[in-house]
This record gives C-alpha cells, structure tokens and sequence, in this order.
C-alpha cells in the first residue's frame, strides 16, 4: 500500500509525464496480479488522474476496462473509465460522444444483476456527456426508458425533456455541469502546454519510468 501511494503521488502531481509505454507496462501488471483486487482498485483510482488529462493513452484499452468492470463491478475501476470517456469525450467532439454514450448503454444492458451503484455511476456519466452534448443525449432517450427506476436515469430523461425538476435535483445537475467544466478545463489546459510537456517528459520519463518499474517490482515480490 505504501508503493501504490508513492505512484499515486507521482500521477497526482504529474499525470502530464506518463507515457504511453508506462500504461503498457501498468495494464500488463494488472493482468499479471489478477488476484489481487484491492490494490488492482487502488491502481486504478490513481489511473483516473491521468485519464482526466491523456485519454488517448486509454484507447486500446477499452475492451479489458470492460471486461473488468463486467466482472468485477467496482467503483474504482468505473471511476477511471468515466474520467477516461468524459476526458476523451470533450477532446474528440460530437462523434465520440455519441460512441461513448452508445458503449455505455450498451454496458449497462449487458451485465447481469448489475449492482445498483454501478447503474447509477453508468447513468451519472452518460449525465456528464449529456451536459455538453445534449443534442446527442437526446437521441439517446428511448434507450434510457427501461431504467427509469433509476433515480439517476430519471433524472437523465427530465433532462432531455427540459422537464421542471426538484430543488435537489436541480442542485445535482448544477454540480454536474460544474464537474463537466472543471475536466473540460483540465483536458484543454494539457493540450495547449503539450509541446512544454513532451519537452518536460523527455527530461523525466527515466525518473518516472525508474519509480514505475520499482514499483511494480516490488509488488512481485
């Protein structure tokens, strides 16, 4: 636990300095430690931090996210998915976020006896794309009908409805669009710097690179 620390501690100052040969090397650990969920767990919450800033280092692997999130059904391990969908959402526009709003319909139409906190995460990310793309929210919406059980869901068809809500699911909305403004702010700030941060990376990859290794060595032992 001190070492998944020390690399939380890495990505949460510099997520901008991970590299694609890293996530490589971390998703290939992760398979390689299959068995080991808690600290798989808190791997991936730390993942999370450079999914907000560098989607597209999380593009091939989209199927072993699902595979995970199928079996395993943490919160963790969706978290990073979410930042990762909502992150590559605002970089890649309209078509992405119809891509990403279809995979997880789909998602949640497909796990049997899905908890009710992962429904309710699936529901609350389709919500942070929807906020800034509702056009394409709104075509989404019969697919949304035969979950409406679900307060999150509910919540996302009044949305799409222009429907009067609640005071409290008002306010939740409005926190919603806080969040989708603070990634989006996130995501084009590291984009405008990635010439300083490639720069930045070629100085550090090995020091990063060394942590990472030392790292994960340690775990096999």
């Amino acid at each position: 636990m001190s070492l998944i620390s020390l690399f939380g501690t890495i990505v949460k100052a510099h997520p901008e300095l991970v590299t694609s040969t890293q996530i490589d090397y971390i998703f290939t650990s992760i398979k390689n430690h299959s068995n080991r969920l808690n600290e798989i767990n808190n791997v991936f919450q730390y993942l999370g931090h450079i999914a907000n800033v560098q989607p597209d280092l999380f593009d091939k692997y989209r199927n072993e996210f699902l595979r995970l999130i199928t079996e395993q059904q943490t919160v963790q391990i969706f978290t990073c998915f979410q930042q990762y969908l909502v992150a590559s959402t605002i970089l890649h526009g309209e078509k992405a976020a119809n891509e990403n709003l279809n995979l997880l319909i789909n998602l949640v139409k497909s796990i049997k006896n899905i908890s009710p906190d992962l429904s309710t995460q699936i529901f609350y990310t389709c919500q942070l794309i929807g906020i800034r793309y509702k056009s394409i929210l709104t075509t989404k919406r019969n697919e949304f009908i035969p979950f409406e059980s679900n307060s999150t869901c509910r919540m996302l068809i009044d949305l799409i409805d222009g429907n009067k809500m609640s005071e409290e699911n008002q306010a939740a909305i409005n926190r919603t669009m806080d969040e989708i403004t603070q990634i989006e702010e996130r995501v084009v700030h590291t984009e405008r710097n990635v010439e300083n941060i490639t720069k930045l990376v070629k100085r550090q990859e090995l020091n990063v690179s060394i942590w990472l290794i030392y790292f994960f060595l340690c775990i096999d032992l």
